[in-house]
């Protein structure tokens, strides 16, 4: 598969802007990205193979090179490379593969029992189930294993995302270099040695785009652009942090733009993406407190209604300014990239809504999720944080308040740094001494309970 194959993917234009919102809208099971690319062949009307049931690699209708993924182990490359194939539409790999990667593995009619070098834990999977058990756990792949040939076949998703989900330790896939790394734990660990890491803080909508409205008319972005400058100057005390806004005043950047600036500037370090919003729900004025969202598919009618309030960012865009490169789907085997990062963007969330439940008197929403387009092309852990309900009023005048807006920015600021003390895998940052403080004042009551 040649880039000169996919770039002409991408020139097919609207539906690909459909396909990749349906390629990202990735379920809690963290299901791969390519797996989902390749089980809409409609949709992206990809010519996988001519026969459904046949084993050929996934490039097999273009005659180009076998797409697989390579694997790094203490001992050198793994030769050969774990191939892909295309039997039922989605990408999978034989499970015999495991027992290279230092799997014992026991297969049966009815299901495969692999183990970590003979010990625990036990994975049993099971033919044309999605539900696989790991050491007694029930975990969902995207797709179902399947046999064909009387070999047992798994979805990508399991080796280059379930692995080093479950076992960090050991596993850990690298979507920029497109191998899995499988390492000894009982031999030295690697340290990553770049120092650097990027914040990307994303004040949402602005110029012409007003955002939610407040019962007093506050405007969503006049919030999030001032909560955005004070978490930038509270992050830029730290020397080993690279800090941009995709705006520091009311303009307007398209949606999709704000993702590519976000990975533009990130490079090849470490980074986060933050894009900061304020909620709304003008038939609820009860309704307040604070969320904090990461990338998959909604799960409920609220996730699905506060994405498409923020997507809807996209009527604002001139459209006379051209296309831009938005639904950027010209290089499909990019989106390996961003599967590494979704469980990566779970964690900051949780982290977010932690350190924010210590500074704002709302209740606690929880980290949700959902299909939200400002996030879909940040090739980086990303989250979009909802700080409260604009038409609330007592939250409302409580987003006005310039305490509670630099209280709320130091504890997006403190999740970032507790972040980065996590994140990559043998990372080692340390950030620098002192505790952000709220500042006094700020936690005056916002009212009763909402919903």
């Amino acid at each position: 598969m040649t880039r000169e194959h996919l770039s002409r993917w991408a020139s097919n234009g609207p539906r690909f802007a459909l396909a990749r919102l349906v390629i990202l809208a990735l379920p809690l099971a963290r299901p791969s990205v390519l797996a989902l690319a390749l089980a809409w062949p409609s949709v992206l009307a990809l010519p996988l193979s001519a026969s459904p049931l046949s084993a050929s690699p996934l490039d097999a209708g273009f005659g180009q090179e076998t797409i697989s993924v390579r694997v790094q182990t203490s001992d050198g490359p793994l030769s050969p490379a774990l191939s892909i194939v295309s039997q039922r539409g989605f990408a999978a790999v034989a499970a015999g593969e495991l027992a290279r990667l230092g799997w014992t593995v026991e297969e049966s009619e009815v299901r495969v029992v692999a183990r970590w070098k003979g010990g625990p834990p036990a994975v049993e999977i099971r033919p044309d189930s999605p539900f696989l058990s790991w050491g007694g756990e029930g975990v969902q792949l995207a797709e179902a294993p399947y046999i064909v040939s009387g070999r047992l076949y798994l979805p990508l998703q399991f080796f280059i995302d379930i692995l080093p989900w479950k076992l960090p330790e050991v596993f850990q896939y690298d979507p920029d270099a497109r191998t899995l790394v499988v390492r000894d734990p009982r031999g030295p660990q690697r340290h990553s040695s770049d120092p650097v890491r990027v914040v990307v803080i994303d004040p949402g909508h602005g110029g012409r785009d007003p955002g939610a409205r407040g019962t007093r008319g506050t405007q969503e972005k006049e919030i999030a652009l001032a909560i955005g400058r004070a978490l930038a100057r509270n992050l830029s005390d730290e020397p080993r942090l690279q800090v941009f806004l995709t705006r520091d005043a009311d303009t307007l950047i398209p949606i999709w733009k704000r993702g590519e600036l976000a990975t533009e500037w990130k490079g090849e370090h470490p980074g986060v993406f933050v894009s900061i919003h304020a909620n709304a729900m003008p038939r609820s004025r009860a309704t307040r407190g604070f969320e904090t969202y990461f990338l998959s598919e909604a799960r409920t009618e609220h996730e699905r209604r506060v994405a498409a309030l923020e997507n809807a960012a996209q009527d604002f865009e001139n459209q006379d300014e051209g296309p831009s490169d938005n639904p950027d789907l010209s290089f499909i085997l990019t989106e390996l990239r961003t599967l590494d990062h979704q469980h990566w963007s779970a964690l900051l969330a949780e982290l977010v809504q932690g350190q924010l439940a210590q500074v704002h008197p709302g209740p606690n929403r929880g980290v949700k999720q959902g299909p939200f387009a400002v996030i879909t092309n940040a090739l980086m852990p990303a989250v979009l944080v909802e700080v409260g309900f604009l038409t609330n009023p007592e939250e409302e005048s409580l987003l006005n308040q310039g305490a509670f807006q630099e209280n709320t920015a130091m504890a997006i600021a403190s999740a970032v740094l507790e972040f980065f003390r996590r994140y990559p895998m043998g990372g080692a940052f340390a950030p620098g001494p002192g505790a952000f403080a709220p500042a006094p004042g700020a936690l005056a009551p916002a009212g009763g309970e909402g919903s």
